[in-house]
């Protein structure tokens, strides 16, 4: 295959976005996006900038749960307060406050433990049967017990943020699991009732690596099911299927920086393209989301619809050949009228 033809088309979302703001449309003139029955379009990411205006601690990964509280079988939800966390030492007195917050809990306490990059909860007030749960649930599957909503909180990174272990999709819908231990060793036993719990796992600042442009055309890629949260319908979860991503847009630092807070991204080698398989380009629509396919999170409600999560990309739209095979050659005619370049013929020779 090779490019006889391209143009650089170059979007800035802040002005004509759709809905909630988070997915902008753009029209091509379909006259001067189109290709002959032999040929096909291709569609690749060059650049992308977009202001890093969201918290890393958000809806998306904020709540947890105090299972057997303030009686058996009872949830009460904590939930750390959304902000761009610099430092461990900042998020362990946002999941302090987080707990204090229950009155009944107000003598908890936590710190960060930077050698073993583990959180240190010293629960007080509790019951003695009462642990810590982290909920990332796909499907809802099982459904939510009583106590716990679906959506956000049923389907939670904040395992990632304060390293518990998680329970996840499959578990009996009775007894969720221990998200803290009693001791910072390897082989330490779950935790309950008062006194200190430890992260499991080490913890986290920010609990997404990369942010995912997505378009509303059909293409070529494929993608795991974990990027649409898991939701598999009738797929095996190891299936892989069809997928709208056009590119994935690396986040290199774990935190806000002040210096840096454009998200950029240059292409040199095609990393990021599709085959189109239609001859005429109208309408496309572009999303931007996280891992989970969920859109960023805003930091007050109308954030997307006022542009203040805009993103600006340049698109190389390309036109397509086959190689000329042995024994063919190719005519030249004059240059098109309408597109100002040279489409070609093949003969057989």
């Amino acid at each position: 295959m090779k490019t006889v033809y391209y143009r650089n088309v170059f979007l800035d979302t802040e002005l004509n976005s759709l809905g909630g703001g988070q997915a902008s449309r753009v029209s091509f003139p379909s006259t001067e996006f189109s290709v002959k029955s032999s040929q096909l379009m291709k569609l690749t990411l060059t650049s992308m900038e977009l202001r890093r205006n969201w918290y890393s601690v958000n809806k998306y990964n904020n709540t947890f749960f105090l299972y057997n509280f303030p009686a058996a079988g009872a949830y009460t939800k904590l939930t750390i307060k959304p902000s761009s966390y610099r430092t461990f030492d900042q998020l362990a007195t946002g999941i302090e406050d987080a707990i204090q917050a229950v009155a009944a809990l107000v003598a908890t306490t936590c710190v960060w433990e930077p050698l073993t990059r583990k959180f240190k909860i010293t629960l007080a007030g509790a019951l003695a049967t009462s642990y810590f749960v982290c909920f990332q649930v796909a499907g809802s599957n099982p459904p939510p017990p009583a106590g716990v909503n679906s959506g956000d909180e049923y389907f939670s990174d904040v395992t990632e943020i304060v390293g518990g272990k998680r329970t996840s999709a499959g578990w009996d819908g009775i007894t969720p699991n221990n998200a803290f231990v009693d001791a910072n060793t390897v082989d330490a036993a779950a935790k309950v009732g008062n006194g200190d719990h430890f992260s499991k796992y080490v913890g986290a600042l920010n609990s997404i690596e990369a942010v995912y442009l997505r378009s509303g055309i059909q293409n070529n890629n494929f993608q795991s099911l974990s990027f649409e949260g898991g939701a598999s319908g009738s797929n095996p979860q190891s299936a892989l299927v069809s997928t709208s991503i056009l590119a994935r847009i690396p986040i290199s630092r774990s935190t806000y920086d002040d210096v840096f807070e454009i998200i950029q991204y240059e292409d040199y080698n095609d990393n990021f393209s599709m085959l189109l398989q239609q001859q005429h380009l109208s309408d496309m629509t572009f999303v931007l989301t996280d891992h989970a396919g969920r859109s960023l999170a805003e930091v007050a409600q109308g954030q997307s619809a006022d542009g203040n999560l805009s993103f600006k990309i340049s698109l190389r739209w390309s036109i397509i050949e086959q190689e000329v095979p042995q024994g063919e050659y190719r005519v030249r005619p004059p240059a098109s009228q309408s597109m100002g370049i040279k489409q070609s013929q093949q003969t057989s020779g």
